[in-house]
């Protein structure tokens, strides 16, 4: 399987908001689960690091948790089902975060699992799959 981690989870895991989240990481981890990110959410989480009031402290943390997943840049055929995606929800009177919908798009278009533990926005995606970590059960 494999799973894209949103922003919101690779904070969780670093920041050991939610032991849940982090044994359900390492568990991925044990079962041979893909870990990816997409560059959009990688950018979130390094941006965040950056401007965090512990700067020194928060960008090797993010540093090293990039370093044990698979960022993955994007793609002009991400680009397509990004698109495809929006007018979608456009057409359903739906709006959504640029930010979230990069991510989505890309997930959709390979076929990927997205964790997040902002399930309000991206369970309005028709065809996404995506699991919460923090509250959801235990396999995607």
């Amino acid at each position: 399987m494999i799973l894209s981690l949103d922003t919101n989870v690779m904070i969780d895991i670093v920041n050991d908001r939610s032991g849940d989240v982090r044994r359900r990481f390492k568990a991925a981890q044990e079962a041979g689960d893909r870990l990816v990110t997409c560059a959009v959410a990688a950018h979130e989480f390094v941006y965040g690091a950056i401007i965090s009031p512990r700067p020194e402290i928060h960008l090797p943390n993010a540093e090293a948790l990039l370093g044990e997943l698979e960022v993955e840049p994007w793609t002009i055929d991400d680009g397509y089902a990004t698109a495809r995606l929006r007018f979608a929800l456009r057409r359903a009177g739906r709006t959504v975060g640029a930010a979230d919908a990069l991510i989505a798009g890309q997930a959709l278009n390979r076929g990927w699992t997205v964790v997040s533990a902002n399930l309000r926005d991206f369970e309005r995606m028709e065809g996404l799959s995506v699991v919460d970590w923090r509250t959801g059960p235990e396999s995607p």
